[in-house]
């Protein structure tokens, strides 16, 4: 019973208009097996969120009064809502979870975090699929997120960035083509970069060595450099180096991961790579006035969107794509990211609730 109430809470916390989204997008074309956009989403749910067969989902749709639906049936059915649960996805606009305060050279930002995971296929085919995703880190809530196929790569690209808005991403993120793209959408950025991933000049146009640069930065005293990358179109773009060096035993860890990374794929990190990864070194687009021991402090916390991914993988599963057709994988996916914003609706809900006494 409590598993139905929980089921009855979501389907009430669905955007207005998704019963009549079913019809225009497709997911119900004839009143037959299943009769209206509830009793589906209902049916869509159970399947998604409690790990159902196909059998069991059609002994549910005859133990509720949904009449009498086969598990081949609904599969066909299931695998046309994709696009219905995109809508869906589009018109939910997650509450803020919880309000972490600002430092206040960064309070007229939206700090926002970005990644990327994937998932994949099981059986033998094995396809694999990624999710890309941005959060508001302060206040710990979803604002983009967008399903591909492996070829899309991580990049800003993927991201909708408006002004105010400054995106942090590790190093797969630090390109030019994304630095452009938050750049003439007038975001600002926090990137991590890694070695030769573009060249850096001085003012005097003078190739930088990064490593020599970093020499006075220790693990405790952090250090801005003011450089220049070329854009797209040859033009420069004035930027700022901060970086701060790693403890002894973080470098230890560090080496020791790049050591049984290299065993496994057969490969070596150059020596370059290897003493520019004792550091802590992100290029950002933001002006002097913000130190860089606070944009350096700032980029520590960008670790709180990978925390999101282990949840959304362990809680809800993501990680596990049934082995099914192409488009049935495409709409799991989508419902799987459906069912994540409905509850971190639900968690906000709750932690805005304050008993009185």
């Amino acid at each position: 019973m409590s598993e139905t109430n929980n089921i009855q809470q979501l389907l009430d916390m669905l955007p207005t208009g998704y019963e009549e989204a079913c019809y225009e997008t497709k997911a119900i074309e004839r009143n037959r097996k299943i009769k209206n956009g509830r009793d589906l989403m209902e049916l869509c749910l159970i399947y998604l969120i409690h790990a159902c067969s196909l059998l069991e989902v059609s002994k549910y749709a005859s133990l509720l009064g949904m009449g009498k639906i086969s598990d081949v049936a609904f599969m066909k059915k299931f695998a046309k809502c994709g696009k219905w649960f995109e809508w869906i996805t589009d018109k939910l606009k997650p509450a803020p979870i919880i309000n972490y305060k600002k430092p206040k050279s960064l309070e007229n930002y939206n700090i926002i975090g970005v990644d990327a995971s994937d998932v994949t296929e099981k059986g033998a085919i094995k396809r694999i699929w990624r999710l890309h995703y941005a959060i508001d880190i302060f206040q710990m809530k979803s604002v983009q997120y967008k399903i591909t196929a492996q070829k899309t790569g991580e990049s800003l690209t993927n991201f909708e960035i408006k002004s105010n808005d400054l995106i942090m991403g590790d190093r797969a993120y630090g390109t030019i083509k994304g630095i452009e793209h938050c750049l003439i959408n007038k975001g600002n950025f926090i990137l991590r970069i890694r070695s030769k991933a573009f060249k850096l000049y001085n003012e005097a146009l003078q190739e930088v060595n990064l490593l020599n640069e970093l020499k006075e930065a220790g693990c405790e005293k952090e250090t801005s450099i003011e450089v220049h990358i070329r854009n797209s179109k040859k033009q420069l773009l004035k930027l700022r180096i901060c970086a701060i060096k790693k403890t002894d035993e973080e470098i230890e860890k560090s080496r020791r991961r790049i050591n049984k990374r290299d065993k496994r794929k057969g490969q070596t990190t150059s020596e370059e790579s290897i003493k520019l990864n004792d550091y802590i070194v992100v290029i950002t687009s933001l002006s002097e006035s913000i130190t860089a021991g606070e944009i350096l402090s700032l980029y520590r916390v960008r670790w709180q969107v990978e925390l999101y991914f282990k949840r959304l993988k362990s809680i809800m599963d993501f990680g596990e794509i049934p082995k099914k057709k192409e488009d049935s994988v495409n709409t799991w996916l989508n419902g799987k990211l459906m069912v994540a914003l409905l509850l971190e609706d639900l968690m906000a809900i709750a932690t805005s609730f304050s008993p009185t006494v």
